[in-house]
């Protein structure tokens, strides 16, 4: 049998670091995940997805239908590392390959859209059914919001609940409250039911391990040609 690429590389990478990446793994869930709408400012997109990475979301969604999602590497920190992004050319596109996953979307709106929501399916952060089966968080872009198209594409929307004048916050913000919540939320449920699936760390624990090694995947080349 072919060695994983961690088996390969395991020497050339220190316990402190194997033992991080075990218990990030540990913590990683597909059950949130999140969708941006063409996104145009990088700094929104770096503060995405610094804010998945940290609160252990492995996926990333970018709906590039007019803007390439390509967040700053200065701001994003190196985030961009460790999490899964899948590029969509459309909205449709995205969306079917969500549902087909079994993907309940939820329309990021303030408060005054979601109360309005043709559906009347609205949920409030605290209210979001994580226990039904893995949720999209969809957010739209800079100062238009969500796209019409994508909106009614989704099965219901989500709001955070203003007290003050202000009626929605920044993008960036909103996803990093709302990825904060539901990270409580996970931790309140069984690990089982959220957490990545064994094929799935060795999958993520093959690519982390390439990624902490300095030239790792010419290294992993000469380590396979032994």
């Amino acid at each position: 049998m072919t060695p994983r690429p961690s088996e390969l590389l395991q020497d050339l990478i220190s316990e402190e670091r194997k033992a991080r990446i075990e218990t990030v793994l540990e913590r990683r869930t597909r059950l949130v995940t999140v969708v941006l709408d063409n996104l145009y400012h990088p700094h929104n997109m770096s503060a995405v997805v610094r804010s998945c990475e940290a609160f252990g979301i492995q996926d990333i969604h970018a709906i590039e239908k007019e803007n390439r999602f390509d967040p700053s590497h200065g701001i994003a920190m190196g985030a961009q590392r460790w999490i899964t992004l899948y590029r969509h050319p459309s909205a449709r596109n995205c969306t079917e390959w969500l549902k087909k996953r079994g993907y309940t979307l939820l329309a990021a709106d303030p408060p005054d859209k979601a109360a309005k929501t043709k559906t009347g399916n609205a949920f409030t952060l605290d209210r979001i059914p994580l226990e039904q089966g893995p949720v999209a968080l969809v957010f739209g872009k800079e100062l238009d919001g969500l796209d019409p198209e994508l909106r009614n594409l989704c099965d219901a929307v989500v709001s955070i609940p203003m007290s003050g004048f202000t009626e929605s916050l920044n993008v960036s913000v909103t996803a990093a409250i709302c990825m904060y919540e539901l990270r409580k939320r996970l931790n309140e449920m069984a690990r089982a039911s959220w957490q990545l699936s064994r094929e799935e760390k060795a999958i993520l624990r093959d690519e982390w391990y390439i990624r902490s090694v300095k030239h790792g995947p010419k290294v992993l080349e000469e380590l396979t040609k032994r």
